[in-house]
């Protein structure tokens, strides 16, 4: 059946889908809005960050995504290197006002340099407004998104002023991370090669160390031989708190094939201390000025370690703040260091940097100092076996020596500073042995009996006999619960 032309031409108006402001118009709108409430910063638009927002919209539309920040951060977590954009989403009516929605959509903290906005018209006369913002730190040459399996990658860019020893870290589709240092040209530019060995997912991660400790500047989903995922994970079901991340940690490493992590109570004081101290300043950052760095934090506690790490999250919750943690390999690396054997957490609500409610996270790594009865047995035990290992000969025990070197690294522990008086000390075992013919001394501050393996005159043939002094202390210089080793060599 032929229709008269003038009821088709009306058909067809009544149902057209209702249309946005174009690009260029929300483009103005967002500039706009930021010169008005940002005065003389200077902020790029980017077409990464437009592009992420786009395709959150269409992902919207089609069923794929819910409107909300957490969804459209994750497009942007496909599309850019930007660790942490700032996500804003609105949901207008009708979509000819969706220009008018961008000046609700960014921090008004204005610390950010690069932008990025779209819209996408959705039934019911609606549309979804999607604003993303981000600093960075480094000018990073751009990436691929998707590669073939082996391919070779450019990672190369400008670090920005006061910020110190770049690396770059690399986690595979198995869990493995590759970490290598990035020499910086007098113009502070870098460049590094990686193959990307393996199909499946990739993450390729620069930091650097500023102010306030180490700094994740980017971070990018490579996808080798395979399809990125256009469609945000499933919203997870209820989960409690650092309960969970606690079993989410053990999970990863037992998939790894390391020992769940005991928890331990003055971590977990130590680590609630730095997220409130987060929380208050309201600064994302491992050094604070409140608190010091992690180091500052386990002396000033009394807690004594072997090895120790620090992992921080920010997000709506303390679980999505370990997620995000994970998906660093910086700090996926801490998480599986096979040397921790201890965890501390903390998890404190407050405000952002930009202004929205959310959760500071604090996972505190460490292998504590397990005190041995008999430190100055241990030590001898492992001098005569490097010494075996050595094809060196054997170093007797020698009492008088033995309670030389306890006389002295208690002296020298009470006034808390490792200035040994070697001459005194050597004079001293020459005095009460008139058999030998010359002595030595050193002292070795550690966490273990294993480090007195570091003593200079071990692999010296010809010293025959030894006697060591070793007990614990602690010291401003060195710390709670250090193991302090005084060895003396004869012949």
């Amino acid at each position: 059946m032929t229709l008269p032309a003038g009821p088709l031409l009306a058909l067809l108006v009544g149902t057209a889908q209702p249309s946005v402001p174009a690009q260029a118009a929300l483009d103005a709108a967002l500039r706009e809005a930021i010169v008005a409430s940002c005065p003389g910063a200077k902020i790029a638009l980017d077409p990464d960050l437009t592009r992420a927002a786009r395709r959150y919209g269409q992902a919207v539309r089609e069923g794929r995504a819910q409107p909300g920040g957490a969804d459209l951060a994750f497009f942007a977590g496909l599309e850019t290197a930007d660790p942490a954009p700032f996500a804003g989403v609105a949901v207008v009516e009708p979509p000819a006002e969706a220009d008018r929605a961008v000046q609700d959509l960014f921090p008004r903290s204005c610390r950010f340099t690069h932008a990025g906005v779209a819209a996408t018209a959705l039934p019911g006369n609606r549309a979804v407004v999607g604003v993303l913002t981000s600093s960075r730190a480094v000018a990073l040459a751009e990436l691929p998104g998707r590669v073939a399996p082996g391919a070779r990658v450019r990672v190369s860019g400008t670090l920005s002023p006061g910020l110190l020893r770049p690396r770059l870290y690399a986690l595979g589709p198995g869990g493995e991370v590759e970490e290598r240092a990035l020499a910086l040209s007098r113009g502070r530019g870098f460049a590094e090669n990686l193959v990307l060995r393996g199909r499946g997912e990739h993450a390729v991660e620069v930091l650097a160390d500023g102010p306030g400790g180490p700094q994740v500047l980017a971070l990018k989903r490579i996808f080798a031989g395979t399809e990125p995922p256009d469609a945000p994970p499933p919203a997870p079901k209820a989960r409690e708190g650092l309960t969970f991340v606690e079993e989410a940690i053990a999970s990863l490493r037992a998939a790894r094939g390391l020992p769940r992590l005991t928890r331990d109570a003055a971590l977990d004081a130590v680590a609630e201390k730095h997220s409130q101290a987060m929380a208050r300043s309201r600064t994302f950052a491992h050094v604070l000025p409140a608190d010091g760095t992690m180091t500052d934090r386990l002396r000033q506690s009394g807690y004594a370690y072997r090895s120790a790490g620090e992992n921080i999250g920010l997000a709506p919750d303390a679980v999505a703040a370990h997620e995000a943690v994970v998906s660093s390999p910086a700090h996926l690396a801490n998480l599986l260091d096979p040397r921790h054997q201890r965890l501390g957490l903390g998890a404190v609500r407050g405000t952002s940097p930009d202004g929205v409610p959310v959760v500071y996270l604090t996972e505190v790594l460490a292998a504590p100092v397990l005190g041995s009865r008999d430190p100055a047995g241990e030590v001898v035990r492992v001098l005569a076996e490097e010494r075996r290992k050595q094809r060196l000969p054997v170093l007797v025990r020698d009492e008088s020596l033995d309670a030389i070197a306890l006389a002295e690294v208690r002296a020298l522990s009470l006034g808390g500073v490792p200035e040994i008086r070697r001459s005194g000390a050597a004079q001293r075992a020459l005095d009460t042995n008139p058999g030998l013919r010359s002595a030595a001394v050193d002292l070795v501050v550690g966490t273990a009996p294993e480090e007195a393996k570091g003593s200079n005159n071990l692999r010296d043939a010809g010293w025959t006999r030894v006697g060591v002094g070793a007990l614990y202390a602690s010291s401003r210089e060195y710390g709670p619960g250090r193991l302090w080793v005084l060895i003396v060599y004869g012949r």
